[in-house]
């Protein structure tokens, strides 16, 4: 079975990252597939919790090689959220302390 890493492209360093000031105004990024599987679900969710937040993607989904263009513009309190991607196949991947204000305008690349 392939393993499936999240990484940010341009910014590797922001998954480790230590916490950032709070973070108010929109964060933007681009998602990139670039695994052979379609994925389904998109969570984020405080560190603090084992409870995962509504699904990013909704109804959508992201095959092989595609692009989506996430904004989260809901006030987030925190900078650092645990990720986790669900794929068609079941398999799935989590990625803890992920800094979304050092993420803020690049790319997060799944592979």
């Amino acid at each position: 079975m392939m393993q499936r890493l999240l990484a940010a492209a341009a910014l590797s360093a922001a998954l480790l990252a230590p916490a950032a000031h709070a973070q108010t105004e929109a964060i933007n990024f681009t998602l990139t597939n670039n695994t052979e599987q379609v994925l389904t679900h998109l969570y984020i969710s405080l560190p603090s919790t084992d409870e995962w937040e509504e699904d990013i993607f909704g109804s959508d989904v992201l095959g092989s090689g595609e692009t989506f263009e996430i904004s989260i513009d809901d006030g987030l309190d925190e900078c650092v959220y645990d990720v986790r991607a669900d794929f068609d196949d079941g398999d799935s991947i989590q990625v803890a302390s992920v800094d979304f204000c050092e993420l803020d305008g690049s790319d997060l690349v799944i592979e």
